[in-house]
């Protein structure tokens, strides 16, 4: 059963014994939750990148401690490779193969994002699916608690419409209520 999580919580603040972080090989300086826990951890991402140790590359993956600085014990940075080339069928190895890092890590209790590779509420509402039902394929008997810290605009949206991921799928939110009254009637209108 996966257990999924809707935040909008930052990737920082949301909790997980893994934060799971993607980013691109081309893009510089590095974006949305990749920048943010970047400046959290006080540029240790970039200094990596900028040692070669890391580069973004379509499926690079490094696990590094966050030392306590965000909510999550552990990170797992994962390349895309360049902007240009990210597809559906890269983005179905891509999202394969961090899920069996994670099983491999036997880790049950992750966060991510899918936001920043969505270009609006339907891509995002897509790449959540695909992310989901791959991992309920492959695991669906064990037990996974997915945090998806997600734009507060697709928690909105996806609440109003009471979307449904599955029968392996429970879906939970994770908000403040003030929190999401704050969100005026022009930036809730999602495609």
């Amino acid at each position: 059963m996966i257990h999924l999580v809707l935040t909008a919580k930052p990737i920082d603040e949301a909790g997980g014994r893994l934060a799971v972080v993607t980013f691109f090989e081309d893009l510089r300086p590095l974006k949305g939750q990749a920048g943010l826990l970047d400046w959290r951890l006080n540029g240790k991402l970039s200094e990596l990148i900028l040692k070669g140790k890391m580069e973004g590359k379509f499926l690079e993956a490094l696990m590094m401690p966050s030392r306590g600085r965000i909510g999550s014990q552990e990170i797992l940075l994962f390349g895309l490779g360049p902007v240009k080339e990210l597809t559906e069928k890269n983005l179905s190895d891509i999202f394969g193969n961090i899920i069996q890092k994670i099983e491999k890590l036997k880790v049950c209790e992750f966060v991510i994002c899918f936001s920043d590779l969505a270009h609006d509420f339907m891509s995002w509402r897509s790449l959540l699916r695909s992310f989901v039902t791959t991992l309920a394929l492959q695991y669906g008997e064990k037990e996974f608690k997915v945090i998806c810290a997600e734009d507060l605009r697709y928690v909105n949206e996806t609440r109003r419409r009471n979307m449904d991921f599955g029968t392996q799928v429970t879906l939970h939110y994770d908000d403040d209520e003030a929190e999401i009254s704050k969100v005026s009637e022009t930036s809730a209108h999602v495609a």
